[in-house]
Formats: structure tokens, C-alpha cells, sequence
């Protein structure tokens, strides 16, 4: 009873309606995303490496307190004491700690410009996201406007059929066509509804919200330009090819760093205060090597060593994904775009002919209502293929941009047309 109670409250709640367009979802999406937090977060890291190797100090100050009694040999006078404070500390005279800094520079430098990436993958996802809900909206409205006019098409048969006018397979076609003109309305709705739902998630919307898109984007009127200036372009624009640029370059400067602590001495000195039998006070200061004679930091230096290997690996890895990316996603948007143009230009023009002249027809008396028919859901889906075309034209064009590292706008510019 519970259950029942909660389900009729939710299906009777109000919803909220939320206007978006594109660019103000991609916004909301990468405000919200937790892979975003998340990169933010990786800055830390570094940070703290950077503020730790800020001084070439290795390790931290001694402060040594210290009271000896003495009593003299012959048993003249009484029990004396000697006190002393002696503080030390080593220091690097071999520059690893600012090598050490400077690698973590790097890494906060390549942590902040995977923040930088992570915002461009969340934005991809959100524009991906919001097509699949603006074209899922489309389809949804042109089948159940198809569906409303296969039913009352339906009602004329019925009433041509009472009327004897038209025979019980024509009726019966007339009557199969509305059926499957809703159930294809029925399963466009549940495809919007599941489009809308995966929006939600990337924009963290809260339930019951129904998201309501704006009109998408015009497509760039110019042809994208190559694939090696694209990819060229890619190489500097990307943040994660930089990023992995700078962490393999790190990586080098872990490297001497790590090899310095094996080789260069540490300096340690230090100062002496203190007081003999009460009376003397002493003051002095020590000064010394500390050599690395057995700790020669070859474990250190070999984990430095192999994450250097893999940084400089992963910048390859990075480099012939970008390459990859840029060549796969330019050749699906040419190829979408072309099939875009020759629907748009070609195929929508017939079909809309088509059931111009039809319904002319009908209205005459020229062809039944099996014709009518015929023609009409061919139109619908036509009209139903087109969205899908116009979707890999979308997701081509996003996905292209994406791969480049730059805004969708900017494949205009690039192509020599207006922004």
C-alpha cells in the first residue's frame, strides 16, 4: 500500500521545466560533474610536493638538550654539572629539493590543465547528451503527429466502410497503419524519456525535472580543413597532450634529483650553547658531511626512473590517440554532412511532395486509402532517417571539435568561414 501510495504521489507531483540550450547545459554540466571535482582535487598533490621541497632542507631541525654530572677524581668539592643545547640541521648543497620543486611545478601545471581536459570531456558528454534529447523530442512530435493523422485517417475509413464505399481490406490497412503509427509513437516517447534521463544525470537535475532544449546550433556552412592541420591543431590546443608533455618532463627532473641524493654529500651544521660547572659558559658551532656511502637512494631512483619511462610512454600513447581521434571523428562528419546535404536538399523535398500530392489526390477521388497510406509513412520515415542523419551529423561535428580541443565555433574559423 506504501509503494502504491509513493507511486501515485510521484506520478501526481508537479514538475519543474527547465529551458536550456546547449551552450547553458554544457555550462551546468562541467558546474556539476564529479569527474571535474575530481581533477580539481589532483592539484593537491603536487601542491603539497611543491610546499614540502620548497627550502633544501631533507630533513627537519635536532634540538639536542643535555646534563652531565662530574665529580672530581680526588674527592675534592662536591658534584658539578655541565649543560648544553645543541641544535643541527643538514642542507642539500646539491640542488635536488629545488629540482624536486620544479618537477612538482610541472605537475601542478599538467594537473591544471587536465582539469582543463576533463572540463572537455564533460563538455562533449553534455553536448552529446543534449542532441540525443533535442532530436529524441523531434522524433517524438513527428510520430505521434504521423500516428494522430494514421487515426483519423482510420475514423474515414471506418466510416467509408459502414457507408460501403471502400471493401474490409482497405479498412483493415487503414486501421493496421494507426496501430503501428502509435506504437511507434509509444516507443519514440519512451526514447525521449531515456534520453532526458541520461541529461539528468550529467546536469545533476533533480527528479521530476523536465528539461525543455532550444533550437540546436547551425551546422558550419565551410568543410572542416584537413586532417594534419586539424591534428596540428589538436597537438597544441589539446590540454592532455600538454599535460603529459610536461609530467614526462618532470619525470626527467625526478630523475637527476633522485641520482643527486645517491651522489652529492649533505652539509650539516649546527650550534653548541652550554655551561661547565656552573661557571663557564661555552658557545660554539659544528659543521660536517653526511656522505651517502650505503643509502645510495637506488630505490628512489629507480621508481623515478620508471615513472619517467611511463610518463614519456604515455605522451607517445596520448600523441597517436589524438591522431586517431582527429582522423576518425573528421571522417565521420564529412561523410554525415554529405548525407545531411543530399537528404536536406534531395530526399525531405520529395517525400513532402509526395504527400502534398497525395492528400490532393484523395481529397479528389484519384487514389484510396491504401495509396494515401503508402506514402505517408514512407514520408514519416524519411523524415525519421533524417533525424538519425542529422544526429551523426551532430555527434560528428562535436566530436571533432572535442578531438581538436577547441570550441564547436571554431571549426568555422578554421575552414576560413565566419565564427
Amino acid at each position: 500500500m506504501l509503494c502504491l501510495l509513493l507511486s501515485v504521489q510521484l506520478l501526481t507531483a508537479p514538475q519543474d521545466t527547465l529551458v536550456l540550450g546547449v551552450e547553458e547545459a554544457v555550462a551546468r554540466a562541467v558546474a556539476v560533474s564529479p569527474i571535474v571535482t575530481t581533477a580539481e582535487g589532483a592539484v593537491e598533490g603536487p601542491r603539497g610536493e611543491r610546499a614540502e621541497n620548497r627550502w633544501p632542507f631533507p630533513s627537519n631541525p635536532s634540538l639536542e638538550f643535555e646534563r652531565v654530572s662530574r665529580t672530581p677524581a680526588t674527592g675534592l668539592g662536591g658534584t658539578v654539572y655541565d649543560r648544553g643545547l645543541a641544535l643541527r640541521q643538514e642542507v642539500e648543497i646539491g640542488g635536488q629539493g629545488f629540482l624536486r620543486a620544479s618537477a612538482a611545478g610541472m605537475r601542478i601545471d599538467a594537473a591544471e590543465m587536465l582539469v582543463e581536459d576533463a572540463r572537455r570531456v564533460v563538455g562533449l558528454q553534455a553536448r552529446l547528451a543534449y542532441v540525443r534529447v533535442a532530436l529524441a523530442q523531434r522524433r517524438a512530435a513527428q510520430v505521434d503527429t504521423a500516428a494522430q493523422f494514421a487515426e483519423r485517417l482510420a475514423e474515414v475509413a471506418q466510416n467509408r466502410l459502414n457507408a460501403g464505399a471502400i471493401n474490409l481490406i482497405e479498412y483493415n490497412t487503414a486501421a493496421l497503419e494507426a496501430a503501428r503509427q502509435r506504437s511507434i509513437a509509444y516507443r519514440a516517447q519512451a526514447d525521449e524519456a531515456s534520453a532526458a534521463a541520461d541529461l539528468g544525470r550529467i546536469l545533476a537535475l533533480a527528479p521530476g525535472t523536465v528539461v525543455q532544449t532550444r533550437s540546436l546550433p547551425s551546422l558550419p556552412t565551410e568543410p572542416p580543413p584537413s586532417a594534419i592541420v586539424l591534428t596540428a591543431h589538436a597537438l597544441n590546443e589539446r590540454p592532455d597532450h600538454s599535460a603529459a608533455l610536461l609530467r614526462a618532463k618532470a619525470g626527467g627532473r625526478a630523475v637527476t634529483a633522485a641520482r643527486l641524493d645517491g651522489w652529492v654529500p649533505r652539509l650539516e651544521f649546527g650550534g653548541v650553547l652550554g655551561q661547565e660547572a656552573e661557571q663557564d659558559d661555552l658557545f660554539g658551532f659544528t659543521i660536517g658531511l653526511n656522505f651517502p656511502l650505503f643509502q645510495r637512494k637506488q630505490a628512489e631512483t629507480g621508481v623515478a626512473q620508471a615513472e619517467r619511462i611511463a610518463s614519456e610512454a604515455a605522451a607517445e600513447a596520448v600523441r597517436r590517440s589524438i591522431h586517431s581521434e582527429v582522423q576518425a571523428a573528421l571522417s565521420r562528419y564529412e561523410r554525415a554532412r554529405g548525407a545531411e546535404q543530399l537528404f536536406a536538399e534531395t530526399v525531405l523535398r520529395a517525400a513532402a511532395e509526395n504527400v502534398a500530392l497525395s492528400e490532393l489526390s484523395f481529397d479528389e477521388g484519384k487514389i484510396g486509402i491504401a495509396e494515401v497510406m503508402v506514402l505517408r509513412a514512407t514520408a514519416v520515415a524519411t523524415q525519421l532517417e533524417y533525424l538519425e542523419v542529422l544526429a551523426d551529423v551532430y555527434q560528428g561535428w562535436y566530436q571533432l571539435a572535442a578531438a581538436v580541443g577547441i570550441p564547436p565555433t571554431r571549426l568555422n574559423e578554421l575552414a576560413g568561414g565566419q565564427p
